[in-house]
């Protein structure tokens, strides 16, 4: 397919690899992979929609569609996570964060990105279809650079479960970013579906998914998972 061929060299935008057109690549891919879905764009159809009018400017600038797929989930993710970290640095400079401010760390800089920026609805879009893909891999973007804040709020918040052994705080902190995610994306969806008129208000909303996430992180172990870890050996999946 055209979509596998080597990226050509292009004279007109070499000098601008990293910017203003690599992003107009990045935000038209963001577009249709929240509309159409990941697996249903080519590289050819985002530079169309892009503006570009060399169809090997995407392969140019980011070599394939797995790598256009990360710069995607990348793109955003730097944003969220220096949100996070200038979050956490001011509720540490308070005195040391509770499990709540933790969460919050987490969750505020995404409704934050979806609510105040240009295209925020499709990146939770996009973030919801790496949670369920079958090869792009959402836990990938979590061990990343980017996702510095999340790992250390990870570390911080697990520091204060003590009581819960690592590997079941461990799933129930992959959980959590799931449901998040789940529950931001679905709302979005909502708001533009012509099937119904109930509309969530985000602060409800937000409030509502903290609560129910703090419980979840704490709740006491259950009878059934103290079992499984008497007899289990293998990491929680």
């Amino acid at each position: 397919m055209q979509d596998n061929l080597p990226p050509t060299p292009l004279a007109s935008d070499a000098p601008d690899r990293s910017g203003a057109t690599r992003e107009r690549l990045i935000l038209a891919a963001e577009a249709m992979f929240a509309r159409e879905g990941l697996d249903a764009v080519s590289l050819r159809q985002v530079n169309a929609a892009a503006g570009q009018r060399n169809a090997s400017a995407a392969h140019y600038h980011f070599g394939s569609k797995e790598a256009l797929i990360e710069a995607v989930s990348s793109y955003r993710l730097a944003r969220v996570n220096l949100r996070r970290m200038e979050r956490l640095a001011a509720i540490e400079a308070r005195g040391t964060p509770g499990l709540r401010d933790l969460v919050e760390v987490m969750v505020l800089p995404m409704v934050e990105e979806i609510e105040q920026t240009a295209g925020g609805a499709n990146y939770i879009q996009v973030l919801a279809q790496l949670g369920g893909h079958p090869v792009h891999d959402l836990a990938k973007l979590v061990r990343s650079k980017n996702a510095e804040a999340l790992q250390r709020c990870s570390k911080l918040a697990a520091a204060q479960l003590s009581e819960i052994p690592y590997r079941v705080f461990e799933a129930r902190f992959g959980l959590m970013i799931l449901t998040a995610i789940t529950a931001l994306a679905n709302r979005e969806r909502m708001l533009i579906s012509p099937v119904t008129d109930e509309k969530v208000e985000m602060p409800m909303l937000v409030s509502v998914l903290i609560d129910s996430l703090v419980a979840s992180l704490s709740a006491p172990l259950s009878a059934s998972t103290m079992a499984e870890l008497g007899h289990s050996t293998k990491m929680l999946a």
